[in-house]
């Protein structure tokens, strides 16, 4: 495969691993907010804290996957990197770094869509 085709998947997983990184600091964020918010308060309503205890499992969910994808993203750097030197295959290559993009932007739109339910569920309660 073109070594500059190489090249530009490289930075093209540099830049999706910074975005999962960015994304992923903030849901330790999103958790204490949470938490400060309804942890300690006695609600008596089931569905809050059905809700919340939803709200929080959702986002553990969602901080597994993107510490999966990273590893991902390591191993296709890797691959990329011997591919490099001279180690070709690329049907390959295209197909799993195909598969991979489309794996990072299911997470991305989960990430977002938790976000956005996260914030309207906080709108909407307080």
């Amino acid at each position: 495969m073109n070594a500059r085709i190489l090249e530009l998947f490289m930075k093209e997983n540099d830049a999706w691993d910074d975005m999962i990184t960015r994304q992923k600091k903030e849901i330790p964020n999103l958790e204490r907010m949470i938490s400060s918010i309804f942890d300690g308060k006695n609600f008596q309503d089931e569905e809050i804290t059905s809700n919340v205890n939803h709200l929080k499992s959702e986002m553990q969910a969602q901080e597994t996957c993107m510490t999966n994808i990273k590893e991902e993203l390591a191993k296709q750097q890797d691959f990329l990197a011997s591919e490099k030197r001279g180690n070709s295959y690329p049907v390959h290559t295209l197909l799993s770094q195909n598969a991979l993009r489309e794996r990072i932007r299911n997470a991305e739109r989960q990430f977002l869509d938790l976000k956005c339910n996260y914030l309207n569920y906080l709108a909407n309660t307080l």
